[in-house]
């Protein structure tokens, strides 16, 4: 009688070992969801309040700025000096996932990458095939820490290794560049994991008055994606603003 009881004592345990185990793992996806829908209401509330301040630099200069980071300075842009008021915000965070808000403007952003690298590991080759017509453009980096990195347009080095800075960040990197017909841009960061930088191009560094777009790319940090991984995107000149 004894062994039967210490084998059904035995047993029992297992039993509440499994279940206590299963209910850590449940308790576990509960938490990172509610955390996850935290970070997507929290993104949402930034890109509002973004929006507001893009909003707000309109109607002191009727027109939008080419970038983001323009709305931190305290001189104006080009084509801002009549009205300017900034600086509109001391700095632009992050998204809650870590990484920029994505901003575009029509007709002069042509591309705006994500995140590069995006992950650890090897380092991160960002390759950009994209046509329009032969002229200047505006190649702009904004770089979070990344210390080493070689940026080739049409085969030919653009931006030096040597020109890469940890700090500030965002460092700002800017170089007139020529457009062909056809242009591929290639981009290749050694870094360590965390840090990264955005490269965009606009074709005539005009801003704009029309409308502009702005979000996260969520918790994958990069485009598309579905659930939290899923595009968090304002509009300006539609309602509902997000899409």
């Amino acid at each position: 009688m004894g062994k039967k009881k210490r084998g059904f004592a035995l047993s029992e345990a297992l039993v509440a070992l499994a279940i206590m185990l299963f209910l850590a793992v449940l308790s576990f996806k509960l938490i990172s969801t509610v955390l996850q829908r935290a970070k997507v209401v929290s993104a949402k509330a930034q890109i509002a309040q973004l929006a507001l301040i893009l909003e707000n630099i309109k109607a002191d200069t009727n027109l939008y700025p080419v970038f983001l980071q323009d709305m931190t300075s305290s001189s104006p842009p080009v084509l801002h000096e009549n009205g300017w008021e900034g600086a509109y915000t001391r700095k632009v965070p992050l998204d809650p996932w870590g990484t920029p808000y994505f901003y575009q403007i029509p007709p002069t952003t042509l591309f705006n990458s994500p995140p590069i690298p995006r992950s650890p590991g090897t380092p991160d080759t960002y390759t950009e095939i994209f046509e329009t017509n032969p002229g200047t453009a505006l190649l702009r980096i904004e770089n979070y820490g990344v210390t080493s990195c070689s940026v080739y347009l049409n085969g030919v080095k653009v931006v030096n290794e040597n020109e890469f800075k940890k700090n500030p960040k965002p460092q700002i990197i800017e170089k007139i560049i020529t457009l062909e017909p056809g242009n591929n841009l290639v981009t290749w960061a050694r870094s360590k994991p965390g840090e990264f930088l955005i490269v965009s191009v606009s074709a005539d560094n005009v801003p704009t008055k029309e409308y502009f777009i702005l979000g996260s790319y969520g918790k994958d940090r990069q485009a598309g994606g579905t659930g939290f991984s899923e595009d968090i995107v304002w509009r300006s000149d539609r309602y509902p603003n997000f899409l």
